[in-house]
Formats: C-alpha cells, structure tokens, sequence
C-alpha cells in the first residue's frame, strides 16, 4: 500500500507544473551526457589499423609557458616541438622529429585552398581604345587563418605504420604524374611478422605471407592524416546538437591509391607562387565537404592539396652567403622551412599587452605557429642568431654530425596570432596592435613587425629532440628581405 501511494505520488508530481518543469530540463541533460559520452568514446576508441599514432598526448611541453624565465646560464634548449600537417590547421606535439631540408617531416604537408575567380583587366587596342575582356580566370588560392579564423579548430592527428606490427611498411612514393599503377594483382606483399616485443623477425620457410592492398591499407600509403572538426547540426528533438566529423587522407598516396581516387595535379597560388600540387579532395566524402564549407564558412569551392616532392618551391631570400651554389626549397610554409620562437619572447610581448585586451597574462606562444620552441635565453636574444646548431644530422654508415640551421631573417608577423588557439576567435587588435608598437626592429621588414626567426636546415636528413641544447654559431644584424617589392 506504501509503495502505490509513493507510486501516485511520483505519478502525480509527474503531472504538475513543477514536474513538466523539472522533465524539461533533466531529460534534454541527459540526452546531452549520454550522446557527449557516446561521441567521445568513440573518438578516443578510433584507430587505423596497420599505424601508430605519433604525438604527444594528454600533456604538453609548453605547460608552465606562463612562468617561463631565462635561466641562468640563459643556455637556449629545446623546450617543445610542433608539426602543422594541414596550414592553419591545429599542430600536432612531438617529443622528437625528423628534420629534411624542407623542414620538420609531416609540416605543412597539406594545405585547403578555395577556387577564385576573377576577370582579365581590360587591354587597350591599336587605337589606344580600352577593350574590355570577358574573360574569366579560375585559380586556386590558399587559405589561412587570416581570412578563416575556425581553421584553428580542425584538429589533426598523424598515424603512421606501425613497423612493430605486421601491419606495417614502408611507405612507396607518387610516381612522376600519378598515372602508371598497380601491380598484376593488385596486391603487394608484407614480409615478416611481429616478435611479442614489438620487434620485427626475418622470414622464415613455411611462414605464410600476407596481402597487403595498395588501394586500401593505410601503411601502403605512408600512414594516414585523420582531421575532425565539430560539425553544429539541427534538427534533433532537443534542438541543436554536434558531431565530430572525420576526414582521412593518405601520407604519402601508393600509386594505385592516387589512380584510384582520380587526383589531379593543378596550380595552388601560396603568395606569388604557384606549384604544381596535388589535388586529393577526392578522398573526402562529398557530405563531409559540404559541411567542412559550411563549418568554415567558406562559399567558393574548397579543396584539399598536397605538396608535391617533385615541384616544390625555391627558397630566394636570405640565403647564406657562403653556399652561394645550392639550392634551398620549401614546401606549403609561408617562405621558409622552419620557423623557431623563444618563449621568453611571447612573455614579453604579454607583458607589454593593454591592462585591458583579452590576452592579457594568458597569451599563448601556439598562437605564433612556431615548429621549435626555445627556453632559456633572455627576451629577444634570438633577434641577432645567425647560424645555429640543434639535434644532429645522420651522416653514412649510421654516423651523426653537427646540423646546422641558417637564421634566414626574423619573422615578419600579420594578424594570424589574434586567432586564439582554442576557439578560433579573432580579436580585434591584440596582440598584433602591440607587436606594432613595440616590435618594428627589423627596417627591411617595416611596417610589419618581427618576432622569431624563420630558419633554413642545412642539412637534408637530421634528427632534434625536446630537451636538445641549442649552440650559437655566429650573431650579426638582420635586414629582412620583402617578397613583394
């Protein structure tokens, strides 16, 4: 009998205003943790069989930046590193990286880029009467976080074969233009299994070998670049809700993977540049473009390139001197391979920040896109490095040497860092209205202002570590060299 009348009582409390209230509220709550718990399980329990994901994760180098000091001897180290596989989009955190001449392996691999159209100026004719031309030009431009601030939330993640596993191997290059292809079958070969260890042990007789397909194995493709973004979709019956979409592109695409997917080489303009790239859009679901268009809010059509190993671009300023014969290049980066930032720096340029912008006390060095990020030095000490060690590079017979990096110029800074990191939010003014104000240090690069160093490896295969010490080869006065004159 207790039991119905708590049971009519619930019913009845179920039934009055306060009830409806209280349902209103608590059901659309719970809908909201159990679809929020649901989403972030399955992303956390996502993987890409055959790779191993790199990257530091849950924890961070930079963690304590707002603190950061010189320390006493000021002797520059390694603090943290970072790789921006996509332009624009979040990097990815490594303890260690490869180093090519082009830059830290995976940075600026790929780059989104909008279609833009535009009329051919009018041309006088023999007459000198002014002829008016209707025809239209279509060009592919890249974009940034200048004119496309919530590229800042499409994270990004790097898989790459796992060589532990008998999933993995060694990735295969593009063929010259994508055009010649697969094997008889259609199939490759993985040689070997993996010990408990993780190790790798030679084949043996009897040992069965397995199909790898060139087509749809990630490790046949050099690992796999997984994006997500968070897709705001309505409709639902509690309003709008939000998904993670996941696009996943190939490292570096097998041959059969390229002919297969129909990709394309065409012109991608990056500043007055414009390499041949690789147009692999393809590999996006349709559905899942339109709503990456949407999330960004970009109207024109938007594609996906690559860089291409065999079109990159030549690096023209600030070369060194004394290698006046060799040829430097760079792939999707702005102008130089590597970019380096001391901490101490960003902590100045904080300081010096109004009392009343946003930024005040919390700006973040990730908003500066560096690959190296030092600590140690004073404010400002790496204004007059020239030449620089860090890491080393690997030489024959599995020796390493001393890698040397050239201080090509300091980094010329536009709006980009008033893109917070986190939300994707642009301010205003800050920090670029201060690095205006009190950064105009290089004459050869006003009126923008400076802050870091954009470095040449000269070296083409090395190796830096979080926790390297960085040696200071030579000093001298910088004089930036425009690229539009």
């Amino acid at each position: 009998m207790a039991q119905t009348t708590f049971f009519n009582h619930y019913i009845n409390f179920l039934m009055s205003p306060a009830g409806a209230l209280a349902l209103l509220f608590v059901i659309p709550l719970v809908f909201y943790v159990y679809t929020e718990a649901r989403r972030r399980n399955t992303r956390s329990g996502s993987r890409i069989q055959g790779c191993l994901r790199i990257g530091l994760q849950g924890k961070s180098y930079l963690e304590g930046q707002y603190n950061s000091v010189a320390s006493q001897d000021q002797t520059p180290i390694v603090k943290s590193l970072f790789v921006y596989p996509v332009k624009s989009c979040r990097g990815v955190e490594l303890s260690v990286s490869t180093v090519t001449g082009t830059g830290l392996k995976y940075d600026r691999l790929f780059s989104f880029a909008q279609l833009v159209s535009s009329k051919k100026q009018a041309s006088a004719n023999s007459e000198g009467i002014s002829e008016v031309n209707s025809e239209v030009t279509h060009q592919w431009r890249f974009i940034t976080q200048r004119e496309v601030p919530r590229l800042a939330l499409l994270s990004t993640e790097l898989w790459v074969p796992d060589h532990r596993t008998a999933g993995g191997q060694q990735s295969t290059r593009l063929d010259s233009k994508l055009a010649n292809g697969s094997s008889p079958s259609g199939l490759t070969y993985r040689k070997g299994h993996a010990t408990e260890n993780g190790g790798h042990r030679a084949e043996e007789a009897p040992q069965k070998q397995e199909l790898v397909d060139p087509i749809k194995d990630w490790s046949a493709s050099g690992g796999c670049l997984v994006v997500r973004f968070p897709y705001e979709k309505s409709g639902s019956i509690f309003g709008t809700t939000t998904e993670s979409v996941t696009i996943k592109i190939p490292l570096q695409p097998s041959p059969e993977r390229a002919k297969s997917k129909r990709y394309t080489y065409e012109s991608m303009a990056i500043w007055k540049d414009c390499p041949e790239s690789i147009n692999l859009s393809n590999e996006i679901e349709p559905e899942s473009l339109a709503k990456l268009k949407y999330f960004l809010g970009v109207s024109n059509p938007l594609a996906l390139f690559r860089v291409d190993d065999d079109n990159l671009r030549a690096v023209t300023r600030g070369l060194p001197k004394d290698r006046p014969d060799e040829k430097f290049k760079v792939g999707f980066a702005d102008a130089f391979p590597v970019h380096l930032l001391n901490i101490a720096s960003v902590r100045a340029v904080d300081d010096s920040l109004p009392g009343e912008a946003k930024a005040k006390g919390t700006l973040d060095a990730r908003r500066f896109r560096a690959n190296i990020y030092v600590s140690g030095p004073v404010a400002f000490a790496e204004d007059r490095w020239m030449r620089i060690t860090a890491g080393h590079k690997r030489i024959a017979q599995g020796k390493a040497g001393v890698a040397e990096y050239h201080a090509a110029c300091r980094t010329a800074r536009c709006t980009l860092p008033n893109v917070h990191p986190d939300s994707g939010l642009k301010d205003r003014n800050e920090p670029h209205s201060t690095l205006k104000r009190t950064r105009q240090v290089d004459e050869g690069a006003k009126p923008h202002p400076c802050l870091g160093l954009s470095m040449i490896p000269l070296f083409q295969d090395g190796v830096i570590r979080c926790g390297d010490k960085i040696e200071v080869l030579e000093e001298g006065e910088h004089v930036y060299e425009k690229m539009f004159k």
